[in-house]
């Protein structure tokens, strides 16, 4: 149905809706903090040459979103979700999907075609399945981030000589199986990694709170209202009893030395930060935070 010309046909008044909801989206990705990320640009989350490069949001990838967006937005205040019911008006826990939905669709601007709704519906499916596979759908194959048959070349122009057909140019940092080095090579030319998975599509979370999503599509100025995540009865009759809390967001996990875990950009969290440690914030971080690799390196006498 997607190569039917009904579906990929720009329409006038289709784009207009769009746009008005893409507006709606933008207010609520700046609250977010979309305006202080400069990394990643185009609702990509991690970079096509990373270790860990998928083509879904998996967890790793959200805990580095989230640490960028840890000092940025505006959290909304009890009066402003005071007219939601739950999940919508948890959306905060999903901001970083937010963002980088946003970004996406700044990447790739409304054209009103079903098919743009389609592709913003197939970014929605990676960014909120953490990997998972279902149950419902096909195999597809899934690109990793590491390179099978690696050869190393020490510049550009000679790794771009070296390429055949299916393979890939990365950085030679991190690419290789086990994250080895090679000595002087600055690129390395292999065969991508691909892994069988069942991805996630909208009937796959019709048992997920998804609050991001679900308050995007439930905006007034969204296009389709197919566009949001079905519902199931036991989710249903949680939404009747007043919801029920989500899991801690990733990155608010910190050892006792201050060190914010997960953490692989080099800097450190600083426990006694003012904005860190204000009330809001203080109940997302565990009453007993677990140690970080640097920690659990002296206990170990590494």
């Amino acid at each position: 149905y997607k190569d039917s010309l009904p579906f990929w046909s720009p329409d006038l008044t289709r784009r207009a809706q769009q746009e008005a909801w893409f507006e709606e989206v933008a207010m609520l990705a700046e609250q977010a903090g979309v305006d202080g990320m400069l990394y990643p640009w185009g609702g990509e989350w991690c970079d096509d040459d990373a270790s860990d490069y998928d083509e879904e949001y998996l967890p790793c990838h959200r805990e580095d979103v989230l640490f960028d967006l840890d000092s940025n937005g505006r959290r909304p205040t009890a009066a402003e979700l005071a007219p939601l019911a739950w999940p919508h008006s948890c959306w905060w826990h999903d901001r970083d999907r937010i963002v980088l939905l946003y970004m996406h669709m700044l990447d790739n601007p409304p054209d009103g075609s079903f098919l743009w709704e389609a592709r913003v519906c197939e970014q929605v499916h990676a960014l909120w399945s953490d990997g998972r596979n279902s149950p419902r759908t096909s195999i597809s194959y899934v690109r990793q981030g590491r390179l099978e048959g690696a050869r190393p070349a020490s510049t550009r122009a000679e790794a771009e000589a070296m390429r055949e057909e299916g393979m890939r140019m990365a950085f030679s940092d991190g690419a290789l199986p086990g994250g080895e080095d090679i000595p002087g090579a600055a690129f390395v030319v292999g065969r991508a990694v691909t892994a069988p998975r069942r991805l996630m599509t909208h009937q796959c979370f019709e048992d997920e709170a998804a609050p991001g999503w679900r308050m995007l599509s439930s905006l007034p100025s969204c296009p389709n209202p197919h566009m949001r995540f079905p519902m199931s009865s036991s989710l249903r009759e949680i939404v009747s009893r007043g919801g029920e809390p989500l899991k801690p967001l990733l990155p608010r996990t910190a050892c006792k030395c201050g060190q914010r875990i997960g953490e692989r950009r080099g800097e450190a969290y600083d426990a006694d930060d003012s904005e860190s440690d204000s009330e809001e914030r203080r109940e997302e971080i565990p009453v007993e935070p677990r140690a970080c690799i640097l920690c659990l390196s002296e206990d170990w006498g590494w």
